[in-house]
């Protein structure tokens, strides 16, 4: 190579630099990505403590990082050269067979802690609980992962969440068969995003009345409302942009007439509906149920005067289990103890009456959730 061809490619090199760098202070920048369906890093803010402790320095990469101009071409290209080069996988997302983005397994760094806290819960309030732990996609859509990947180790988990419920007198519902045999005749998980569909939470929904003994809501009473080009949270981490959208589903039962009511932020904001159909029009789809992520979460049915009271402390996953269940109870009352940071036991529980208490939450969750231990 010549010196007058290496001084042309030094050239071009910062020049490029130089417009990204300048394209970068001047277009405008979002506060929301709805492809990631996260909020974005802001401005840090500039002080002697920030820019001794280092919080500074990594606030601003961060900033850089969020806001990069095509930043999601960068993050397609990124995630499908790793597949030319053979390593399947991008931000912790396998591209799967089929049109599956599939999250890589957690560990169970908190299974044992969440296990006993639990157990401390129950024994306390004294109130009937039953866990239910929902099997993670890469388990169960197992045949549909790449040839390479990291171990799915839900048997091994769940014995230990079984056992641990036997000896501690905790009901237990396994979803693991009924969602093996119904696999191949039923899409369970979305392709795009980590929760299970309509049709895994109704077969959830079976499994707990089955256990509880309360007789079971049949398909054909639910209006199904189908709503296209619903792109979940995998999708929107994982950079594969060019996969296929998902659809998502809404059963309605027309006799239902349910209401919910919404505490966050100190403040509680009543509904006519457990839908919010608003959120079919925006990015994320999934907070057609219930309104996405609040720290509770109040579910009344006034056709169901009299009887029993649910405590659910869940994730997201509860949300489209919420509507089957309030077919049963006067009150499900829903706590997700990723928001909720006081004693349930305390604040909720010696307010209200419940009659059962249900652990819903996803494996991945379950295993890793830090914030368990405000349940006591």
């Amino acid at each position: 190579m010549t010196s007058k061809s290496k001084y042309i490619i030094s050239v071009i090199f910062v020049a490029f630099i130089g417009i990204f760098a300048v394209l970068f202070w001047v277009l405008p920048k979002s506060d929301f990505s709805p492809k990631e369906k996260r909020y974005l890093q802001g401005f840090p803010e500039i002080s002697v403590q920030s820019l001794t402790d280092g919080t500074f320095e990594t606030d601003f990469e961060n900033y850089i990082n969020d806001h990069m101009v095509l930043r999601d071409v960068f993050m397609g290209v990124n995630s499908y050269s790793n597949i030319a080069v053979l390593n399947n996988g991008s931000d912790g997302v396998y591209k799967c067979s089929d049109g599956y983005l599939i999250n890589e397994p957690a560990t169970d760094s908190r299974l044992d802690l969440n296990l006993s806290v639990t157990a401390d819960f129950k024994d306390k309030t004294g109130i009937d609980t039953t866990v239910m732990i929902v099997p993670s996609t890469g388990y169960i859509m197992e045949d549909k992962l790449p040839l390479v990947h990291k171990n799915y180790n839900d048997d091994r988990y769940y014995n230990r969440i079984e056992s641990f419920c036997q000896k501690n007198g905790l009901g237990f519902v396994d979803l693991r068969d009924t969602f093996n045999s119904h696999k191949n005749s039923t899409q369970i998980y979305y392709k795009t995003d980590h929760h299970w569909t309509t049709v895994g939470a109704y077969l959830a929904y079976q499994s707990l009345c089955e256990k509880w003994g309360i007789e079971v809501k049949e398909k054909n009473g639910y209006i199904v409302e189908k709503t296209p080009d619903f792109y979940g949270t995998t999708y929107n981490t994982s950079g594969f942009w060019l996969n296929e959208s998902d659809t998502i589903e809404v059963w309605k039962n027309r006799d239902n007439h349910s209401t919910c009511e919404i505490t966050a932020n100190g403040k509680t904001t009543a509904y006519k509906s457990m839908f919010f159909p608003k959120q079919l029009e925006g990015a994320d789809k999934y907070t057609v149920f219930l309104n996405g992520n609040n720290p509770v979460t109040t579910v009344k049915n006034p056709d169901n005067k009299g009887k029993e009271k649910l405590l659910v402390i869940k994730d997201s996953f509860s949300h489209c289990l919420a509507p089957f269940l309030s077919e049963k109870f006067s009150q499900i009352t829903l706590v997700d103890m990723r928001y909720y940071k006081k004693s349930v036991s305390e604040e909720i529980v010696k307010k209200d009456k419940f009659d059962k208490v249900l652990i819903c939450m996803s494996m991945d969750n379950f295993l890793e959730d830090k914030d368990f231990a405000f349940l006591e």
